[in-house]
């Protein structure tokens, strides 16, 4: 006798009630956190309409605080990043309770304009004596961090209330052949951070160059504070949340994830001194339980602080937190935090520099 053909469709859902349901596949804090920056990067991007043609460069590494940060995320790019990203939601992820806590709130501290030249002058005359390791070319910087960054409680959106990962080690190898790939090593996970095509160190190519700069091309920035801190606003024209955030923000990136010359750490911090809005902090803490003085900026409710060793003058890292209650969280709730531990020079990806400094 023939057996009439049931169709496709019909041993689909037979096999469907008698294999078990597929898993659902997660993803490691880290990885989720890179492909959020991203997205994050390619929402704020400013298109190039006279360079179209060329091929897109590779994002920026993971920040310590969150290179999503509250006070950066557009309005209008809101709702897009909240549909994409609530994809990748599903798993292991942020939203881990071994690998998150909840938010500690601190206290709001007054901060003051009155001073901060000074500060930052006496920050830049420590930076001046320091003395820091030479990377070459086939080299890596290493930079070895404490960190916690922030991530929405509700199906990964960015509106809600925040959430902080646990304080985690964080290793960082920067390439130092432009083009070269290097390596973050975070959370158990490592992501190659891919090397951008290659670039001299003429300031005019500095100004729009690789997103992430080699030691050699740090070293070439202008050590006048007038002519880096235009460099500077030239190399973030169009960032969110604003022009002088956005500023500010680029000197605690390059500062905390680099090897930086001594002369020019002091015209970066000079720098820092004359961008609007920059204020001072008598005491704040970083991932690594430090206490220090820190310098300031507040954009959209949110403040990023620079601490420095209260007696050195020397930069220990960074943390952001609420500065008024918002649908994020109260006054105060935490949003990030880091420490620099060590840094050096190695030869080869995954090598960790045996007299690494502990300092800045």
């Amino acid at each position: 006798m023939n057996v009439p053909d049931r169709g496709e469709a019909a041993d689909r859902h037979d096999l469907a009630r008698i294999l078990p349901a597929p898993g659902v596949p997660g993803m490691s804090p880290v990885r989720l956190q890179a492909l959020e920056d991203s997205l994050m990067n390619e929402i704020t991007r400013v298109p190039d309409t006279a360079a179209t043609a060329d091929p897109p460069r590779a994002a920026r590494p993971a920040r310590r605080i969150p290179r999503w940060s509250l006070a950066a995320l557009p309005l209008a790019a809101a709702a897009v990043a909240a549909v994409a990203v609530a994809s990748l939601g599903s798993g292991t992820g942020h939203g881990s309770d071994d690998f998150t806590a909840m938010s500690p709130v601190v206290e709001v501290r007054p901060a003051t304009a009155d001073g901060v030249a000074a500060f930052l002058g006496q920050a830049a005359d420590a930076a001046s004596r320091q003395q820091v390791p030479t990377a070459g070319p086939g080299q890596f910087v290493y930079v070895e961090s404490e960190v916690g960054f922030s991530h929405q409680t509700e199906e990964r959106t960015f509106d809600g209330p925040v959430r902080l990962d646990a304080v985690h080690k964080r290793e960082v190898w920067l390439a130092q052949t432009p083009g070269r790939d290097g390596l973050i090593r975070e959370g158990g996970d490592d992501i190659v951070l891919h090397g951008e095509g290659p670039a001299d160190a003429d300031p005019d190519t500095l100004a729009s160059g690789p997103a992430v700069l080699t030691a050699a091309q740090v070293a070439a920035l202008p050590t006048d504070p007038q002519a880096l801190l235009k460099l500077i606003y030239a190399r973030t024209a169009g960032q969110s949340p604003g022009k002088d955030a956005a500023a500010f923000s680029w000197i605690g990136d390059t500062v905390a994830e680099n090897i930086v010359p001594p002369r020019v750490m002091s015209a970066l911090w000079r720098a820092a001194a004359l961008i609007p809005g920059v204020e001072l902090v008598g005491d704040a803490t970083d991932a690594a339980g430090r206490h220090g003085t820190a310098v300031a900026h507040v954009a959209n409710g949110e403040r990023t602080e620079y601490v420095f060793g209260s007696g050195s003058h020397l930069f220990l890292g960074e943390r952001s937190y609420l500065v008024k209650t918002t649908s994020a969280g109260k006054a105060g709730t935490l949003t990030g935090t880091s420490a620099v531990l060590s840094r050096g020079v190695v030869d080869k990806k995954g090598e960790v520099p045996a007299g690494a400094s502990t300092s800045s």
